[in-house]
């Protein structure tokens, strides 16, 4: 069994710890932002609570869809979320990522809101394979580069909308 380390990116926005948290656990809000750069939001459902789900659409470049499902584990407000990740069917059923089917089928991600005097909200994204096989583990090690571009593009997109809800 390989090991893997963990992926874990982290950025400040200036803006409130109970906003930042706030945007990341309401869908209304989570369908202005959570998506790559070029993507857009098409579904939101959730139930917010431990044992919940937030289930969404987003659509790309040339009308690509991907699909994907939270399932919250542990919610701290606002200092922490802990969910499964995974990429899901239109229905919400358990899907594949659609250009690496090697893809872990779970992440374990943990997410925290970190209060920095007088800048605003630190927040850290943890993500690592859940119960994965081999495979797993070497694809999502290999795709670090793309995951640094994702959230970071993910987080332009936040950091604009904490912006635009602050003005």
């Amino acid at each position: 069994m390989t090991t893997v380390a963990p992926f874990v990116i982290s950025r400040v926005f200036h803006a409130p710890r109970p906003l930042v948290f706030e945007v990341y656990t309401q869908p209304d809000h989570l369908g202005q932002w959570l998506s790559p750069e070029g993507f857009h939001n098409i579904h939101t459902d959730m139930d917010f609570r431990i044992g919940g789900r937030y289930h969404y659409g987003i659509q790309g470049p040339a009308g690509m869809e991907m699909w994907g499902k939270q399932e919250y584990l542990n919610i701290d407000a606002p200092e922490r979320l802990v969910h499964l990740q995974s990429f899901s069917t239109r229905e919400g059923g358990l899907g594949t990522h659609p250009m690496a089917p090697t893809w872990p089928k779970y992440m374990h991600v943990t997410t925290t809101f970190e209060d920095v005097t007088g800048v605003g909200t630190r927040v850290t994204i943890t993500w690592l394979p859940h119960e994965s096989d081999d495979i797993g583990r070497q694809t999502f090690d290999a795709a670090r580069p793309g995951m640094e571009v994702g959230f970071g593009g993910t987080f332009v997109k936040l950091d604009a909308y904490l912006k635009k809800l602050q003005s």
